[in-house]
């Protein structure tokens, strides 16, 4: 068991709307970040209505352009997973977030993710 340390610094606290992930390997937007501001992502809440297992990344870019940022969560079909803040990477984002899934489909067999982050004003650190 790891022991997460909590970040201080004040922020605006802003949770997505459902991201609906339809193209395998893809990335979908999730979160765009204000102008002049960081983020982290500190929850999220995954819904896999496909029924494959889904491993979900959360990243930058859209489309082919996508790379991952953080680890990626497993998801078994038919299932969703809550993330919380503890079970997350101490990744700040310069860049609008994306997610991408490896199971996915048009709904209602999509892959759904949803995201609860923190921005802070300024660079990173």
């Amino acid at each position: 068991m790891t022991i997460a340390t909590i970040d201080h610094r004040l922020g605006v606290i802003k949770t997505t709307p459902m991201a609906s992930i339809v193209a395998a390997a893809t990335g979908t937007a999730l979160h765009t970040l204000s102008p002049g501001r960081t983020a982290r992502v500190i929850k999220l809440h995954i819904a896999n209505r496909n029924a494959a297992n889904a491993f979900v990344q959360i990243g930058t870019g859209l489309a082919g352009a996508f790379a991952a940022s953080i680890p990626a969560f497993f998801v078994p079909g038919g299932t969703d997973r809550p993330v919380t803040e503890e079970e997350m990477e101490e990744f700040e984002f310069t860049a609008n977030i994306t997610a991408a899934s490896t199971a996915a489909a048009a709904a209602p067999n999509d892959v759904q993710v949803i995201a609860t982050v923190k921005e802070y004003q300024g660079v990173t650190g």
